[in-house]
């Protein structure tokens, strides 16, 4: 028997399995992973036998390696499972490969590959999944989290754009997002010093960190490149961070913003490895990074530094398959390093909110969810997920959030393709991929509102009206204009989506500085 006669077999038969080498062959209609492990605890050996399955997940991926399985064909397999065997060096060959496989209801994550997501080691694989099955028939529902299990929902809230009053935070605003939040079963607050201009740490102090007790939540912080210049100065800049927040340890410190040009840095300053010795004097419970350059880069990073434990990368439905930001192949690389994945920039600063008319009408046409809806749901329907970012910045977007958050469900097929085809509208848009973030603005010498301006570009291209040359007139009253650029370069070396600024302020000054 041969690899295309044993998927004959299965597809007449309607069989799940079938394993063969030779005269021996064992077939299966039993679902899921029963059938595979009454092989592994048979008496009999299965080394460098041949299988196809009609369903491949994490789970299984790993059982089949422990059987000594040489070849395998899957008609649906998991980008998760894929690279166990491929890694393992097992021949495989598949008909279809999705992000993850659903459970048998369809309104959710197969829970065998679920407990699997974060585990690279066979044995171990094997524990959990007898474990699941266990958890299973005795009535338990809940998704294990080998590593994070302090984390009650994955969705977090992002404190980089929260409400404000001019240029003070609104704290009345903030405690009631805090409080709803809370309420709705969520505990994940994600900060850094430069946010806000250091605003934001002292509005989580005075909105959650005094007016909760410090087991409701989990506080994130960040090492940021611009506070620090050699290692002496890295442990009082993180007692300052304690100080701000009003913390005595945070859940999870991550080396901000990594890319080679600061991975270089925080290496020469032993940055990674002070996070690590703060770890051990209880001071940090979880080390990471955020990350924003190439996958060869990031491959780097983890690979030097294996005791990392959380990567937060930008991810989202337009910047999957983008050249510049490599969304898939940087996810993919934490996949291989079973490393769990923090997402930022979900509606990618907001540009997936406010759609072109064309994009639009293929999300009206769902007659679902709101525009952030299906962004946030794609961003949390992968398997390597822990945690989905919201920079929420009024109570109806944190209400919107929470109401398909809280009781989530991965984006369907119909909503997939919907997706598709929004992101091919936006191809053909050619709009600056700006998440102003801002980080551009502080060292501009012209003190261009870069983002701002590029905002104004990109309406001009997408509502051809009036109102972004009004908008661009707002935006340099009191502030450079394109044209007052003077190339110094500042801007892109601190840009995390290593846009071409001073050639798109170029562009810029064209359509507006006439």
């Amino acid at each position: 028997m041969d690899i295309n006669e044993a998927k004959q077999i299965l597809a007449e038969k309607d069989l799940t399995c079938v394993v063969f080498r030779e005269e021996r062959v064992y077939t299966s209609r039993e679902r899921g992973i029963k059938p595979l492990l009454k092989l592994l605890d048979g008496e009999e050996s299965y080394e460098n036998f041949s299988a196809v399955d009609k369903v491949i997940g994490k789970a299984a991926a790993f059982v089949y390696v422990l059987l000594g399985i040489r070849r395998i064909h899957a008609c649906v397999i998991s980008r998760a499972a894929l690279f166990v065997l491929e890694n393992h060096k097992i021949d495989v060959t598949y008909d279809t490969l999705v992000e993850y496989i659903m459970n048998r209801t369809k309104d959710g994550r197969c829970p065998m590959e679920s407990c699997v997501m974060n585990i690279e080691d066979c044995r171990e694989a094997l524990a959990t999944i007898r474990g699941k099955l266990e958890e299973l028939q005795n009535g338990g529902h809940e998704m294990s989290n080998r590593f994070f299990g302090e984390i009650k929902k994955n969705f977090g809230f992002g404190c980089m754009r929260l409400p404000m009053n001019g240029d003070a935070v609104d704290y009345e605003e903030t405690c009631k997002m805090v409080d709803a939040f809370l309420e709705r079963g969520f505990n994940y607050f994600d900060t850094a010093h430069g946010y806000l201009d250091g605003k934001s740490e002292i509005a989580l102090k005075e909105c959650l960190v005094k007016r909760h007790s410090r087991d409701e939540y989990l506080l994130v912080n960040k090492l940021t490149t611009a506070f620090f210049e050699k290692e002496e100065e890295i442990r009082p800049f993180f007692a300052s961070q304690l100080e701000a927040c009003g913390v005595d340890y945070f859940d999870f410190y991550l080396m901000h913003a990594q890319n080679s040009e600061y991975f270089e840095k925080y290496k020469k300053c032993r940055a990674y490895e002070t996070a690590f010795e703060l770890k051990k004097e209880g001071k940090v419970k979880h080390v990471g990074i955020s990350f924003h350059d190439t996958a060869d880069v990031l491959e780097q990073i983890l690979t030097e530094y294996p005791e990392i434990e959380v990567v937060q990368l930008q991810f989202n439905y337009l910047d999957y398959d983008d050249a510049g930001i490599q969304g898939r192949e940087c996810y993919e690389v934490c996949v291989k390093h079973g490393k769990p994945v923090i997402v930022m920039e979900p509606v990618k600063g907001g540009s997936l909110i406010n759609l072109p008319e064309k994009a639009q009408q293929v999300f009206d046409e769902l007659a679902g969810g709101s525009n952030a809806s299906y962004a946030i749901r794609f961003a949390a329907s992968f398997d390597n997920i822990m945690m989905v970012l919201s920079g929420m910045s009024n109570m109806e977007q944190m209400e919107d959030n929470l109401s398909y958050m809280q009781d989530f469900q991965p984006l369907s097929e119909k909503e997939h393709e919907a997706i598709k085809k929004v992101c091919a509208i936006f191809k053909e848009q050619d709009l600056i991929p700006c998440t102003a973030c801002r980080y551009c603005v502080a060292g501009c010498p012209k003190n261009i509102s870069i983002p701002d301006l590029f905002a104004d570009m990109n309406a001009k291209k997408t509502f051809k009206d009036w109102n972004s040359d009004w908008y661009y007139m707002v935006h340099t009253q009191s502030a450079g204009k394109a044209s007052d650029c003077i190339k110094c370069g500042k801007c892109e070396n601190v840009c995390p989506q290593h846009l071409k600024i001073r050639e798109l302020l170029e562009d810029v000054a064209k359509e507006f500085d006439k």
